[in-house]
Order: structure tokens, then C-alpha cells, then sequence
């Protein structure tokens, strides 16, 4: 995401089943996201592809940043992820 000129606002990380990255890029660098993503073996749904249409359809004048978010769900046998949380004194 970084090399394609995108800025990693936050991640969050569901168990072991997913992970969400919210982004911003510039709207004239999502199509070298796209690409990326896509070389990555990563398979991006309809709806996705769709959004990436809208944005390189802009003019070309408009270098208004696009927030985005990317999920990426895996798929595996493993059970959850267990992680211990500290209890809080008091």
C-alpha cells in the first residue's frame, strides 16, 4: 500500500479470521494500488474493482485524496486466535 503512495490510517486485526486496514491515497495513485493488489494474488470483489473504476473515471485535475478501506479475510482450519488480556488492578 505505502509504495503505491497510500497512507495506512489504522489497522485492526479480527482473531486470526481477518484484517482491516483503513487508508488514504491520492485518487491518481489508486490505479497503482489496484495493480498491486491484484499482482498480489489478492481477489478484489465486484464492488471493488467498481470503486476503482469510479475514481480513475475522475478528471484528471481532481487530486483530491480517496479513503479506502482494504479487509482481508483468510481462510484456514485453525481455531481463534487466543490472546490473554491483563486484568486491570482494582
Amino acid at each position: 500500500m505505502t509504495a503505491s503512495g497510500a497512507w495506512v490510517l489504522d489497522v485492526k486485526q479480527f482473531s486470526n479470521v481477518s484484517v482491516c486496514f483503513n487508508f488514504e491515497i491520492p485518487s491518481r495513485n489508486t490505479e497503482r494500488l489496484r495493480e498491486a493488489l491484484v499482482s498480489g494474488e489478492l481477489r478484489l470483489t465486484q464492488e471493488s474493482n467498481d470503486s476503482f473504476s469510479s475514481v480513475r473515471d475522475r478528471p484528471a485535475s481532481d487530486g483530491a485524496d480517496v479513503a479506502g478501506t482494504l479487509q482481508i479475510t483468510f481462510i484456514h482450519n485453525e481455531p481463534d486466535l487466543r490472546i490473554k488480556v491483563p486484568s486491570i488492578p482494582g
